[in-house]
């Protein structure tokens, strides 16, 4: 619970920092390839972004293997894949963005996602990829055509990569999720009797974090597009 309600005072502070000291003059560089592709979720988490460029990220692999809200629901996560490839954009955007950013990614006091670092012709950019791969997940109709919107404006995707992500089952019922993941990471390892417990400990925090995801009191502040 602590964690829930600390995640959510982070971003709320973090967009309130946003507002009123923006810093424009501190922008970093970020990797997406996932829902953040498309314009309308950037501009849902007023996000602005100074300059963007395809970008082909090497050695990973996308798959939908980071846990969401529901049984078998996942989100892309740009896994470890030796010769494979990711296709998305990079970014330049606030550093003041950024951290609000972590905050959606559920990087801070959730701890689902880790800021991974690289960097392309001299330019230093981090991404985020899940900190627990679960096999067998799917993205929903929504979130997977966000992706193939995307590709569909960026040359540089072969079409056999398109249609390898069209194929992608997509979730089509949404149960309430029978494994825990964020709160309690291994239910397993607790009496048999506490279990159900737990499952619905995890059940009520998840409903928060997904009630309050994109919710805030301040980020209609939030000026975007400035230079």
């Amino acid at each position: 619970m602590l964690r829930a309600i600390l995640w959510k005072l982070g971003s709320e502070w973090a967009t309130l920092m946003r507002v009123l000291w923006p810093r424009y003059d501190r922008k970093v560089y970020y990797f997406t390839f996932g829902a953040n592709l498309d314009a309308s979720v950037l501009a849902q988490r007023s996000i602005s972004v100074f300059a963007s460029f395809d970008h082909v990220l090497e050695n990973a692999r996308l798959q939908f293997s980071q846990p969401g809200f529901y049984d078998q629901h996942g989100y892309a996560s740009a896994d470890p894949g030796e010769g494979s490839v990711v296709y998305g954009k990079i970014y330049l955007i606030l550093e003041r963005d950024a951290r609000r950013m972590d905050y959606f990614e559920g990087e801070p006091f959730l701890r689902v996602h880790e800021k991974v670092f690289s960097e392309v012709d001299g330019i230093r950019f981090y991404y985020y990829r899940t900190t627990r791969i679960v096999d067998g997940l799917k993205p929903t109709r929504e979130y997977l055509d966000y992706l193939l919107k995307a590709y569909a404006t960026m040359d540089i995707v072969p079409q056999a990569y398109i249609e390898r992500i069209k194929a992608t089952g997509v979730l089509e019922v949404f149960r309430p999720m029978t494994k825990t993941s964020v709160f309690v990471r291994d239910l397993s390892s607790w009496p048999g009797v506490l279990q159900p417990v737990l499952l619905g400990y995890e059940r009520q925090l998840q409903k928060f974090i997904e009630f309050t995801w994109h919710k805030s009191l301040v980020q209609w502040a939030v000026r975007m597009h400035d230079n």
